[in-house]
């Protein structure tokens, strides 16, 4: 086991006491230490975000993959309103993707400075006349224009099945895929008409292949009148209704700080069809949650109905996750468009995200496979992507739950293998599903690779067959347990999302109390964790995380199994069942987890000790002034130019990580109390600013 600190010892200070139970470091080697910083620094610097532009746009749009292995239905209904956008490209692609690496890479002068929609717009925009050109097109053509994008690069247009049909020369039809899901589609290729082709670079709604894509999953239902087993043993489930994890046990099990309400957060999640408040409401009495705004916002005109169970579902399923492990977040702001398909609403709701600038944090928990996409649908959710990181606000998507075959891949033998869309855009951080186990008191005990096949579902991840590798993943890094060293691999990270180890959520269309489970869960999960870290980063430094991949990455550099649960069991694929075994687990990054699940306090720590760029504060000296069999109290001096402190706490357990704790203060003294007799404690406190840290530590033994 690799110690936490790995230090040596000095002298003791005057005025220190505790004879032999006490020892001064001077250093630390690992996550706590100056070198460590340094070495994280360097490192990060060498991991700027390089994304190459969105590909060249199409010219004209391409009939969806999906028809050519669908039946035909039925023609689409002459007056049935649908949306189609007009999609423009930036007028400056090669700039924007430049300043986006400088605002996400530590150590560069740009770093954190990110940009308002009005700066975004003005620099690198689409063309204004262009965009007034089309918005007049509509209008004369008798379409309306139901949503506008702040960087003009896209234009929103209601109108009949009827009306497009004639404007774009194509005929519109209800599918049927393979699974049974009906959707709309052109079944002639659209033709874009002559006055506006030069203008735009695509076309999105006319080649849809899904309604709705949500990846929520039902393990078990209890109904209204759930009862929590008096006995939990040490494997999954936790003390919520039924006996799933509630969310104190993920708070508990992850080990996450309770410091969100520093700088309270706006989260925002993407949804496709209405929630019922009256379900939270249960929810968070249940869990002994507060009740902070969250906040319907309307996409595209949707009136904010329940539409769909299973929609509504994934709605509470993802709200529930972000207060649950965030009961401090400031508000959340639910962009909901449950009329339009799939594709026209991501693309809408990104827009709208991004010209409200409201929301630190974006979580979404839908997805389609990459080979289920049209080029230029990946193409236009990379620019308005492109505009949120430039923004600060940092995007993360559940990576699905399919295993490494995705929603489509299972289709024939051996099965085909598919990563989804948008999670594998590398402007987002993709997150995979997990297998939690637990021990007493709902304390972390292990993970293994969510997969259920050919039963239930599996942590999705794998390959990208569109996106090139971006260069914060490094090749030594990603290929080490067989991911690609050309391609964007994925997930990032991941979380719990087995539906058999699932969370309890109440949904009283879907029948009261359920447990439930899918990357819809782990991806709100991190949401809310990194929703307390921006919080803290907020405090210390005045900036916002933003795109965190650049620093994630730099970790496997310096080893990031010493601050993240590398998950290193089980597959997401079926050799024995559909002839492919997908991608294998394995120490550091892999293709079915990423490079791992959170412990609270280390990987906490490690965000705020390394992301900075400039002077850091003066030395101090670190005293521990009095110490007895349960407690400790503990001093230091001011350090200059610091504009608060973190201390984290730590004493080895057996686990891999141990037991920490870590808090945020701009006092000088912290006493340690209910401390373990004869248990070796590290304490390490970090004097920070907006340029950087320094730090002092202590070790001790209480004594009887």
């Amino acid at each position: 086991m690799k110690r936490f600190f790995e230090v040596q010892d000095r002298p003791l200070s005057t005025g220190i006491i505790g004879g032999d139970g006490v020892r001064r470091r001077l250093k630390a080697t690992t996550l706590g230490a100056l070198a460590w910083f340094s070495l994280a620094s360097a490192l990060m610097a060498e991991s700027k975000l390089t994304v190459d532009p969105p590909p060249p746009s199409y010219g004209a749009t391409s009939l969806s993959p999906a028809v050519a292995t669908s039946n035909l239905v039925a023609p689409a209904a002459a007056n049935q309103e649908i949306s189609v956008i007009l999609t423009l490209p930036l007028g400056d692609p090669q700039g924007a993707a430049a300043f986006v690496q400088h605002v996400s890479s530590p150590g560069d002068p740009l770093f954190r400075k990110y940009i308002t929609p009005e700066e975004f717009a003005a620099r690198f925009g689409a063309d204004a006349a262009d965009y007034a050109a089309l918005k007049d097109w509509a209008t004369k053509n008798g379409l309306t224009i139901s949503q506008e994008s702040s960087a003009r690069t896209a234009l929103t247009l209601r109108g009949t099945v009827e009306q497009f049909q004639n404007l774009f020369a194509t005929e519109l039809a209800i599918y049927q895929s393979a699974d049974g899901k009906q959707f709309l589609s052109a079944s002639v290729k659209p033709t874009i008409p002559n006055v506006i082709a030069p203008k735009i670079s695509g076309v999105i709604g006319l080649t849809n292949s899904i309604q709705y894509a949500p990846f929520v999953k039902i393990a078990k239902t209890f109904g209204e009148d759930a009862t929590t087993p008096l006995i939990t043993t040490d494997t999954a489930g936790g003390t919520g209704p039924g006996g799933a994890y509630g969310a104190k046990d993920l708070r508990t099990a992850y080990n996450i700080p309770d410091f969100g309400s520093i700088k309270p957060q706006t989260v925002a999640l993407f949804e496709q069809g209405g929630f019922s408040k009256s379900d939270l409401a249960i929810y968070q009495k249940k869990m002994g949650l507060p009740n902070p705004p969250v906040k319907f916002v309307s996409v595209n005109g949707y009136n904010g109905e329940v539409n769909d169970p299973e929609i509504e579902l994934e709605a509470v399923l993802d709200i529930d996750m972000v207060i649950g492990i965030n009961p401090s977040v400031g508000q959340v702001l639910v962009y909901e468009d449950g009329t339009d398909s799939f594709q026209v609403a991501i693309i809408d709701a990104l827009q709208k995200v991004a010209s409200d600038n409201l929301a630190q944090i974006l979580s979404i928990s839908y997805g389609l496979d990459e080979r289920e996409q049209p080029k230029g649908q990946m193409a236009a959710e990379n620019v308005v992507l492109t505009q949120l990181a430039a923004q600060g606000i940092g995007v993360l998507v559940s990576s699905g739950d399919r295993g490494a075959f995705g929603n489509t891949g299972m289709t024939r033998k051996p099965a085909l293998l598919n990563v989804e869309d948008p999670a594998s855009q590398p402007l987002v951080t993709g997150i995979g599903g997990t297998s939690l186990f637990t021990g007493s008191n709902e304390s972390y005990s292990m993970e293994t690779v969510w997969n259920d096949i050919p039963y239930g579902g599996a942590s999705g991840g794998g390959i990208s067959r569109h996106w090139k590798i971006p260069s914060y993943q490094a090749p030594s890094v990603v290929t080490q347990n067989g991911g690609s060293a050309k391609m964007r691999n994925v997930p990032d990270l991941a979380a719990v999302g087995d539906p058999n180890t699932g969370v309890a959520i109440y949904s009283q269309v879907n029948g009261g109390w359920l447990q439930v489970g899918g990357t819809s869960v782990s991806a709100p999960l991190w949401a809310g964790y990194l929703s307390i870290l921006n919080s803290a980063t907020e405090y210390l430094t005045g900036t916002s995380i933003g795109q965190i991949n650049p620093f994630l990455y730099s970790l496997d550099h310096g080893n990031a199994s010493l601050c993240l649960y590398s998950v290193i069991d089980g597959s997401n694929g079926s050799a024995e069942y559909w002839d492919n075994p997908g991608y294998n687990a394995g120490q550091g990054y892999n293709n079915c987890t990423g490079l791992g699940t959170p412990p609270g306090g280390f990987f906490t720590y490690t965000v705020l000790a390394s992301n900075y760029s400039g002077t850091p504060p003066g030395n101090f000296n670190l005293t521990l002034d009095k110490l007895t069999a349960t407690s400790a109290t503990l001093t230091w001096t001011a350090a200059s130019e610091a504009t608060a402190y973190l201390v984290l706490v730590w004493h080895e357990t057996g686990h891999q990580f141990g037991s920490n704790q870590l808090s945020i203060t701009k006092q000088r003294k912290l006493t340690l109390t209910k401390l373990l007799t004869e248990t070796e404690y590290e304490v390490a406190v970090i004097a920070v600013n907006a340029g950087g840290t320094n730090q002092d530590d202590v070790t001790f033994l209480p004594v009887p």
